[in-house]
């Protein structure tokens, strides 16, 4: 059976349309985070108890600003400033993503960026970015294929890596299993321990990895809106699976797993039988 794909397809038009310009809300995004990384930012604790910069606010309001100026019909959301309703179309805005990397002066951290199109049931992501400011490097992703940008201009479609059994995966999260981070999911333990490697590689360079060919798979168990919605073209672009914590659609469940396809099932099963014991 197929597995599901929580994508809509980006029409030829919307990609020359889109594409450049998501190319320079990168840019905009990147000139706001540089200066503050490797700075000493002060940090402040919102009230979910997620932490926040200035680098964090200052690169979303640059990025809705540049958005509303291009499109002042089109809705926004992001972590930081909310929803500004729109129509037909939307952004989907996740300034900094590992903000907790950021701060710790760890190169993973990235930019979030989608945009969804409601086709009169609802809105769907049709583009996502992973971008990097720290590497230079960004992924572009839609159904059509996943893009990799350097910053020296080079650029190469990519694709996730060949199937393999979990005893030979890699594995990646974001937090260590049974950190009350995500919830605490003990379920986790069960997957990385049956794999060849696990690491706490994650936030949205833990997609990045598995999209550009280097990992197998990538677990978060609690996931905001914000957090997956871009995550989910650019991993569905490089052949990938993805899917929430239930095997669900993750927009509404709130949790991901995006594998290599085959091996998407076994994790599943682990997590299903970890749970019911």
């Amino acid at each position: 059976m197929q597995a599901k794909r929580y994508c809509a397809t980006l029409e030829s038009r919307e990609e020359s349309e889109f594409v450049p310009f998501v190319h320079e809300l990168i840019g905009c995004a990147f000139a706001v985070i540089d200066p503050y990384f490797l700075s000493g930012i002060g940090v402040e604790t919102k009230a979910d108890t997620t932490p926040v910069t200035m680098a964090d606010r200052g690169a979303e309001a640059a990025l809705r600003e540049r958005i509303a100026a291009r499109y002042p019909a089109h809705g926004i959301v992001g972590e930081e400033f909310g929803e500004t309703p729109g129509a037909h179309y939307r952004w989907i805005l996740d300034p900094i993503d590992g903000t907790r990397a950021f701060i710790h002066n760890c190169f993973l951290f990235g930019t979030l960026i989608a945009l969804e199109r409601d086709d009169g049931d609802g809105y769907r992501p049709v583009l996502g970015c992973i971008a990097h400011a720290a590497a230079g490097v960004a992924l572009i992703g839609h159904t059509g294929a996943t893009t990799l940008y350097r910053r020296d201009g080079r650029q190469e479609v990519v694709r996730v890596r060949a199937p393999r059994a979990l005893s030979q995966a890699t594995v990646l999260t974001s937090t260590l299993p049974g950190s009350p981070e995500q919830g605490s999911v003990a379920e986790t333990a069960r997957v990385t321990g049956s794999a060849a490697l696990a690491r706490t590689w994650g936030d949205c360079f833990g997609y990045f990895s598995l999209a550009t060919g280097a990992a197998d798979a990538m677990l978060d168990p609690q996931l905001s809106y914000w957090d997956i919605a871009a995550v989910l073209p650019v991993v569905e672009g490089a052949g990938g699976r993805v899917s929430s914590w239930s095997g669900g659609d993750p927009l509404r469940e709130g949790s991901l797993i995006a594998s290599t396809g085959p091996l998407h099932d076994e994790i599943l099963a682990l997590l299903a039988d970890t749970a019911a014991r």
